[in-house]
């Protein structure tokens, strides 16, 4: 009788783990490192801002989707919403910006790390000269 608890004990473990496991993305998709040599600028138009979890800033991330010069959009990961906040860093609809940064696929869609985002004359810095996160 203790040999069927055990058994059932198992089985409801495995059952209980096992959508869990499954709902993992693979170890091999890890984040992209920032490649200073492939650094390009890109200048378009905000035409989204949002938060959201993002394993490039490692919890809840500011991005913006950027429309570009030709008409196409791509995400521009900015930093840790937390660190964008800080320094009342504020992005709308409609804003030109000129993005310093990495285009690379990330999460199976083309997406661009910023070092630092122009406006105006303003100028935001998100990573040092050698591409290390600032927050």
């Amino acid at each position: 009788m203790k040999t069927w608890r055990l058994i059932l004990m198992i089985c409801a473990l495995v059952v209980a783990t096992v959508p869990t496991l499954a709902g993992q993305k693979p170890a091999n998709e890890s984040v992209p490192k920032y490649d200073k040599t492939a650094e390009a600028v890109f200048k378009g138009t905000v035409d989204e801002v949002k938060d959201r979890h993002c394993p490039v800033s490692g919890g809840m991330g500011s991005h913006l989707i950027l429309k570009l010069t030709d008409g196409t959009t791509i995400e521009v990961h900015l930093a840790l919403s937390k660190f964008v906040t800080q320094y009342d860093l504020v992005f709308h609809k409609g804003d030109v910006l000129e993005v310093t940064g990495v285009k690379v696929k990330f999460e199976g869609v083309d997406t661009i790390f910023a070092r630092k985002v122009k406006r105006g004359e303003d100028e935001f810095l998100f990573r040092d000269n050698d591409g290390k996160p600032l927050w």
